[in-house]
């Protein structure tokens, strides 16, 4: 995703820096950011209040913080297939879905000033049981897939769509807004 950001923006960005890190470390320019987002990857962070005092370390007084992640709720019906198919241990033990009150506390505390936090409902409805169990496949099952042998994988996929109601995800994102302080 960097490599290809990278290609996209640098051109007409030429003062944007891009890094992999990791969130849970420091991550080494302090005050110097205008910006931070994230999209799509809070909730695999299991300590969002050392992640959100990292991201505001590097971010200057007044800096603007955007995400978007999976918010409490998200994927609780793929959850609970999951859960009967492989046991209710494998079912959340994989992701961190935050709610709102917390992810308020944790950014105040972090040196943030809260703009807007909230949940949004926005299910994924696919056409066909195919696209469906390709994007579970790749998007949401992946790990409890890597687990697995190759020979049961089409199967848990299958079944996994015959108890989905109309092939759909039901993402809860959870948004948010905040300036340093």
């Amino acid at each position: 995703m960097l490599k290809v950001a990278k290609s996209s923006l640098s051109g007409a960005y030429p003062n944007i820096e891009f890094r992999n890190a990791n969130i849970l470390e420091p991550l080494g320019i302090p005050g110097s950011c205008d910006a931070a987002f994230s999209v799509a990857t809070l909730h695999w962070v299991s300590d969002h209040q050392l992640a959100f005092r990292h991201i505001a370390q590097t971010l200057k007084s007044g800096g603007l913080f955007l995400a978007d992640c999976g918010g409490k709720g998200n994927i609780s019906a793929v959850n609970e297939v999951v859960s009967l198919l492989l046991g209710s241990l494998e079912a959340g033990n994989l992701s961190h879905f935050e709610d709102v009150a917390q992810t308020q506390l944790r950014l105040v505390a972090a040196g943030f000033e809260v703009r807007d936090v909230h949940l949004l409902h926005d299910p994924a409805r696919f056409d066909s049981v195919e696209v469906f169990k390709s994007f579970m496949a790749t998007v949401v099952l992946g790990p409890h897939l890597e687990r697995m042998a190759l020979s049961e994988r089409e199967e848990f996929l299958s079944e996994i769509a015959d108890r989905m109601p109309e092939l759909t995800v039901d993402y809860v994102r959870l948004r948010i807004e905040a300036v340093k302080l």
